[in-house]
């Protein structure tokens, strides 16, 4: 069983790293030659779907995981229910954009054409769809097809970008069509792959009680996702609203490499909430989830430490010198993404044991701390002070959910935190047969 979880991992890293190589091929391509003004006006024209998504999705995705794994329902009921919920919702989310974009676009999107915010919407459809669809694949622990889908959206990105933005001069209008594309493409692969699979979609398999089950489940999730999303993303919100679409682009682009060094934690997070829905002992639980948080922490301090120091060298020689400001911004990131990759972990393991509540809890507390600190300290520094408010806000997430995951499970805190002999000989086996390979 471990084996299976290591390699299950192992796969999700290495789909990590691909789509990192081609985010920072794609980021470079948006920054340089966008520039920072357009850049900050695309980052927040695809922040409203995004955002639609995740407030409005009410947890589909974490349900079909959960109860994939309690073999509750059949493949069949879960896909077709999951198909007209994404198409229900995709409605709903329209028509709230539409409203959103009439109400709020002097406040939040004041610079941006209201055409592009309108033509982005058109995204939503597959966004759920994706979404919910490759939650199919997550609770099966198929993470084959999961990666390849997951990857396939970066490679139709890049490809649409290096067209439309850098050879056809575009601008924000080709930086658009190539999202839209990797929204599209991700969905024509699930479809096939579940016909592969011979899971059909069909409305006789739609079920009413699944519906239920997943609006119980899910809510407490969703509820959760919407507060980390707003943990996320609530700062770039404040800063178009006190600044400038050039301040937005400049600490988007901070955002996004310091959060590559979620590359530790993101892979095997998703591997590990199917292992804890699925898994019948809490000792078994107890021991793999601290094992695997102290060691994706520690990877993740080793990590943040070289990020720190090459930062610098990275934004010169990938983005240029209109965004040498981003090299502070994700210095003063570093500490609280570096802490919020354990805290990742513990979240999902909360998930998987039914009680996501505990994460809704964590994320209540901490985002109200996050908008507080940003509408204090954005207007007195600017984009630093967003960047100081996001990084004690994810510090103090880090440090209430270890409070909260040893409390409810038992679990010693200094199991979570602490390297032990039994990981080093780990690590040491694991390096010898990686030098074996490399010779052979």
């Amino acid at each position: 069983m471990q084996n299976g979880f290591v390699k299950n991992s192992l796969l999700n890293f290495n789909r990590n790293i691909i789509t990192i190589l081609l985010g920072f091929a794609s980021a470079i391509i948006i920054a340089r030659a966008l520039g920072p003004e357009k850049q900050g006006i695309y980052a927040l024209i695809v922040l409203l779907p995004n955002m639609l998504f995740t407030f409005l999705n009410i947890g589909v995705s974490s349900a079909s995981v959960y109860y994939i794994g309690k073999e509750k329902y059949s493949l069949e009921t879960i896909v077709s229910t999951n198909v007209f919920l994404a198409l229900m919702m995709s409605v709903v989310s329209i028509i709230v954009g539409v409203l959103g974009i009439s109400l709020f676009k002097g406040i939040f999107f004041k610079d941006v054409p209201a055409i592009y915010l309108f033509l982005i919407l058109s995204s939503l459809p597959f966004l759920f769809a994706n979404s919910f669809l490759q939650a199919i694949f997550q609770g099966l622990q198929e993470f084959g097809i999961f990666n390849l889908v997951s990857i396939s959206g970066s490679i139709v990105n890049l490809i649409f970008l290096v067209v439309g933005v850098f050879f056809l001069k575009l601008g924000v209008i080709g930086a658009m069509a190539a999202f839209l594309a990797s929204v599209i493409t991700p969905l024509l692969l699930l479809i096939f792959f579940l016909k592969k699979k011979h899971i059909s979609i069909d409305a006789r398999y739609m079920s009413v009680e699944f519906i239920k089950d997943s609006l119980l489940y899910g809510y407490k999730a969703h509820l959760s996702n919407i507060l980390a999303f707003l943990n996320y993303r609530i700062d770039i919100l404040i800063i178009s609203y006190f600044l400038s679409p050039i301040a937005v682009g400049v600490y988007n682009v901070a955002v996004s490499i310091a959060e590559k060094l979620w590359i530790v934690s993101q892979p095997v997070s998703s591997v590990l909430f199917p292992r804890i829905s699925s898994a019948k002992d809490d000792t078994e639980r107890n021991s793999l989830t601290a094992k695997v948080a102290r060691n994706v922490l520690s990877l993740s301090i080793i990590v943040g430490i070289g990020l720190f120091f090459v930062s610098d060298l990275l934004i010169s020689i990938m983005f240029g010198e209109k965004y040498e400001e981003a090299a502070n911004l994700i210095k003063i990131l570093l500490l609280g993404i570096t802490l919020f990759s354990a805290e990742r972990i513990l979240s999902n393991d909360l998930a998987g044991r039914g009680k996501p509540e505990l994460n809704l809890y964590t994320s209540l507390f901490t985002v109200v701390i996050n908008i507080v600190l940003n509408l204090l300290f954005i207007p007195k520094w600017g984009f630093y002070g967003a960047a100081i408010a996001t990084s004690v806000a994810y510090s103090l997430t880090f440090a209430l959910k270890v409070w909260l995951f040893c409390r409810t499970t038992g679990t010693n805190v200094l199991s979570l935190l602490l390297i032990t002999r039994t990981d080093i000989e780990l690590y040491k086996t694991f390096s010898s047969k990686l030098i074996r390979w490399g010779k052979n």
